[in-house]
């Protein structure tokens, strides 16, 4: 089923059942929540409905982890398959029909960060068996800013209106916004690392000690995930690097994932425990 056909169908936050905060139009998401923006955030999404009237979006689309996936069971990361049903929460999809086209773009607000973090949803998404499946090559992931606001409306024309491929139209924004796919990693690294580092100041402001954990493991999966398939979709490193060797590829990949560190699960509580939060 194509990406807009299943992206129509979600039920929003009006219905009982919900798989998202809200799901429709744009316009009609920046009436119903401008409370909820920033200034950045409402003159960009007014500047995409000049370049679509009829764009929708689907907010805070809850996505869920395929522990069978052969990516997921190397990656290996226990913890994130404890996950309840829907933690991983996807802050923006922008989609829209046009000329029989069906497109989409994943936005996470934010610069370098935020754009591995829209990839790393991506990959979710684009996990096999899953409602999404067969979708890939009709979604995008971008970071949403000030500064990118012209490649965004770019990539958005050359997608949504060009027919563009989406891993030229993705290539193109990876060499944008990064200067190689090695800062890249350390971007997600670094995600990562800031987290461990935050830690206890995290779980202390926590008002849901519970939820906040799973978040924690959360972004914790997502950066092993965009480390891993990320390398894993590389074709010059592929070839450049490892001689066509798809073993061996898969072997660099598995320690950019490793190299992820996290704190487990019981743990986290442990630490909980130990300083009475």
């Amino acid at each position: 089923m194509p990406i807009y056909e299943i992206l129509s169908s979600l039920s929003d936050s009006r219905q009982q059942e919900s798989t998202c905060l809200f799901n429709g139009y744009l316009e009609d998401y920046l009436a119903m929540y401008e409370e909820r923006l920033n200034e950045e955030q409402k003159v960009i999404f007014q500047h995409l409905l000049t370049i679509s009237p009829k764009m929708k979006i689907c907010s805070e689309l809850r996505l869920n982890i395929n522990k069978d996936a052969i990516a997921n069971q190397i990656i290996s990361y226990r913890d994130s398959f404890k996950l309840p049903q829907g933690q991983i929460r996807c802050p923006h999809v922008i989609y829209d029909q046009i000329r029989e086209q069906e497109r989409a773009m994943i936005l996470s607000f934010g610069e370098q960060e935020a754009y591995v973090m829209a990839k790393a949803l991506y990959f979710i998404m684009s996990e096999p068996e899953n409602e999404y499946e067969g979708t890939r090559n009709e979604i995008i992931s971008m970071c949403a800013n000030e500064k990118q606001e012209e490649f965004l409306q770019e990539a958005i024309r050359r997608f949504f209106f060009q027919k563009e491929k989406a891993g030229i139209v993705q290539r193109w924004l990876d060499m944008h916004i990064f200067t190689s796919y090695d800062e890249m990693y350390e971007c997600a690294k670094a995600i990562a690392s800031r987290q461990m580092i935050d830690l206890k100041e995290i779980l202390q402001s926590a008002s849901d000690v519970q939820d906040t954990i799973n978040r924690i493991i959360a972004v914790w999966f997502l950066m092993k995930k965009f480390s891993y398939v990320q390398y894993m979709m590389d074709k010059n490193a592929l070839y450049k690097q490892h001689d066509g060797n798809v073993k061996k590829q898969r072997q660099k990949a598995k320690e950019k994932c490793d190299s992820i560190s996290f704190v487990s699960y019981s743990e986290l509580w442990k630490l909980v425990k130990e300083h009475h939060i």
